[in-house]
């Protein structure tokens, strides 16, 4: 009950904080760096203790497609969080915390249909950590009711002009959220896979190296200089 409080809590602090924001590529505020923050402690501390000793229920899935594209540009589009706007069906603003050069800290704000017809405000509380000479990433999220979800990214080169990317998946949820969780996470993952793979082959998106894909007025930005891949 106490983390459904809290959960509760943040995404009231959070509606609050953006309430005036309307922009797709919305920088964090101090407020939302603070509430990032805080939430991020409370993260840590739950995924120290095993699911199931803390009630949870797991769930994971893979998720693999073929893309026509070279290894590295695939991975620069695939793994560039803002070009999931407009394929994933409830993402609607994206607003940057801090980077480094190979992790970023954001907040992904949702709007989630649930069975009753209702929509849930969904606040996702995120970390993006960049492997880009292995061709990989992971993320790790943190949703109210106390929603965790791992996912990680390999890119693997199949043939001339041909990616082979898998998406590992793994949800954590108290069990009354499991099914729900689970099922709404791989529909979107499946649909931004998909969108994903059209506009790489039609020559939609450009690839953009991190952290060069972000707004330059970012909290924390850093200055475009070279780096190691």
């Amino acid at each position: 009950m106490k983390l459904m409080a809290s959960s509760i809590c943040l995404v009231l602090a959070l509606q609050a904080a953006v309430a005036s924001e309307a922009h797709a590529q919305a920088n964090a505020t101090p407020e939302e760096v603070s509430v990032w923050d805080s939430s991020w402690d409370a993260y840590q501390a739950l995924v120290a203790i095993p699911p199931a000793d803390r009630g949870y229920a797991t769930a994971s899935q893979d998720l693999s497609i073929v893309i026509n594209g070279d290894l590295d540009d695939v991975f620069d589009i695939y793994a560039n969080a803002l070009n999931a706007q407009g394929l994933h069906p409830f993402l609607t603003t994206i607003s940057f915390v801090r980077h480094t050069r190979t992790s970023l800290d954001f907040i992904a704000y949702e709007n989630i249909p649930l069975p009753d017809g209702s929509v849930f405000p969904g606040v996702t509380i995120a970390q993006q950590r960049f492997d880009r000479r292995h061709h990989r990433y992971d993320t790790d999220t943190y949703d109210a009711p106390g929603i965790v979800t791992h996912q990680h990214v390999t890119f693997t080169k199949i043939g001339p002009h041909q990616t082979m990317v898998t998406e590992h998946l793994s949800f954590e949820a108290p069990p009354d959220f499991i099914e729900l969780t689970a099922q709404g996470g791989v529909f979107a993952h499946q649909l931004v896979q998909l969108g994903l793979k059209q506009q790489i082959e039609a020559g939609v998106l450009r690839p953009v190296r991190f952290p060069r894909w972000l707004p330059r007025a970012a909290h924390g930005h850093e200055p475009d200089t070279c780096e190691g891949d």
